[in-house]
């Protein structure tokens, strides 16, 4: 068990339309938060990118994991970083629309930012 109040980054990894792993991932970061971590941000790299894409959607019948992630940032005020460098790979532009198709509750960062508060951070978990 970590102790309480530790300092959390984490980092997603997989496209979100790996749903098993993505809801993985909630679990992971909802036990986190549960055990009175904090979590000072969440950021997107690789695949993952995808997620802040505004254009993103799901079929009928399965969950809606972009919207889970707004809705839990939300919830404990927890920034959500894309990379906007990998992002333009995957086709993401990382200005709101109309100029670009960054979801909104999204920022872009790097890497920089990335490792400056993994930097402050007591643990990295890597999803």
């Amino acid at each position: 068990m970590q102790p309480l109040n530790a300092n959390y980054v984490i980092m997603i990894t997989h496209a979100p339309d790996h749903t098993e792993k993505a809801l993985q991932a909630l679990t992971a970061v909802r036990q986190v938060l549960a055990e009175e971590a904090h979590i000072e941000q969440i950021f997107f790299y690789g695949p993952a990118v995808s997620y802040a894409n505004c254009f993103l959607g799901y079929p009928s019948g399965l969950p809606d994991l972009q919207q889970e992630w707004l809705n839990l940032a939300a919830e404990r005020q927890i920034p959500l970083v894309v990379c906007s460098t990998v992002g333009s790979q995957y086709g993401l532009n990382a200005l709101s629309p109309p100029e670009g198709n960054l979801q909104n509750g999204f920022t872009a960062g790097g890497l920089t930012e990335f490792v400056s508060t993994l930097a402050g951070a007591d643990h990295l978990l890597q999803l």
